[in-house]
């Protein structure tokens, strides 16, 4: 049974920062409905719980190169194989799964070269591993940036995009050592002040502004909230693997973007065509999904699928078997 349930007063904010993951608590009082003061006090609660956090990753803006891997390993050897990979930092997030792998891992390197030494070297010297299979990323077409719990109205969502403007990709960068040390800051904290990130790095606020403002903006740094899957109102993750026909790639991918279980499309140069994440409110949801999909796109093939039963490392941060960020 869960330990936590999001009332409704949590999840308007959790949508509201889905949107505006670094918005001023002022920004977002007007369209959530509670004062800047109650909104920060329970966001320190969810955060401190584990049940929610910013992310910070490198973004397809720093030219990282990505790769989805199946991995098939010993069951004896699972938990010491999730330690190994799981501390490896080319591993942004490790799913253990049911279906015809052990686990999924989403792989982010600086570079191809970077990529493909992961893939070479260190990942068939996990002691465990049985196979591997990689998915070397293509096009990015949707990640959990665009995903929404659906909390707020339209016109919440429209007021606070107006009250906290995405950064300009005019603002003037950081060299990239400076950009590197910004990297960190966010990492340990998502929503670290302009003031608190300036004292670190170091400069004055106004060059810290436009350093993060530029990152952002040309997507060398993402930012993005994440909250305790198992412990939300889609507390089902589904992986799918799927074949399309090469000439309506392009066009399923844009219809596949726009359904609101998925979290994730991203077309590949492995097996399958395109890879999708969703979030699911039930396990039998599948199959309305399912359904959904043969209907509204009947070129897709299904080729696999895999239901998520953990979920050890999402976005770079580890997590409890509940779902929660370990801190």
């Amino acid at each position: 049974m869960q330990d936590f349930d999001f009332d409704e007063r949590d999840l308007r904010l959790l949508h509201a920062l889905q949107i505006r993951p670094r918005a001023p608590w002022t920004a977002l009082a007007p369209a959530v409905g509670a004062d800047a003061v109650t909104l920060a006090r329970r966001w320190n609660f969810l955060s401190a719980e584990g049940l929610a956090w910013v992310a910070t990753y490198r973004g397809l803006g720093s030219k990282v190169a990505f790769a989805l891997v199946e991995v098939e390993c010993a069951p004896a050897s699972m938990a010491t194989v999730t330690e190994e990979l799981a501390a490896d930092p080319d591993v942004l997030s490790m799913d253990h799964t049911a279906g015809g792998r052990d686990m999924v891992i989403t792989v982010v390197s600086r570079d191809e070269a970077s990529l493909g030494r992961f893939i070479l070297d260190r990942l068939p010297a996990v002691k465990g591993i049985r196979s591997t299979r990689t998915h070397p990323g293509i096009n990015l077409l949707a990640d959990a940036r665009s995903w929404r719990l659906r909390s707020l109205r339209d016109d919440e969502v429209k007021l606070i995009e107006r009250e906290a403007p995405q950064p300009s990709p005019a603002a003037k960068g950081a060299s990239a050592d400076l950009e590197e040390q910004l990297f960190w800051i966010l990492r340990s904290d998502g929503r670290a002040s302009i003031t608190e990130i300036s004292q670190k790095l170091g400069i004055s606020p106004p060059r810290a502004k436009a350093a993060l403002s530029a990152a952002l903006a040309q997507d060398r740094i993402v930012v993005r909230l994440e909250i305790a899957r198992t412990l939300s109102p889609w507390p089902v993750n589904v992986w799918y693997f799927l074949r399309v026909p090469a000439t309506q790639v392009e066009a399923v991918g844009g219809r596949l973007v726009g359904l609101g279980e998925v979290r994730l499309v991203v077309t590949t140069g492995g097996l399958y065509s395109i890879v999708i994440s969703v979030w699911l409110r039930r396990l039998e949801d599948m199959t309305i999904l399912e359904r959904q999909l043969g209907e509204k796109l009947p070129m897709v093939e299904i080729m696999d699928r895999s239901v998520v039963l953990r979920t050890p490392k999402h976005v770079g941060i580890r997590l409890d078997p509940s779902g929660r960020r370990i801190m």
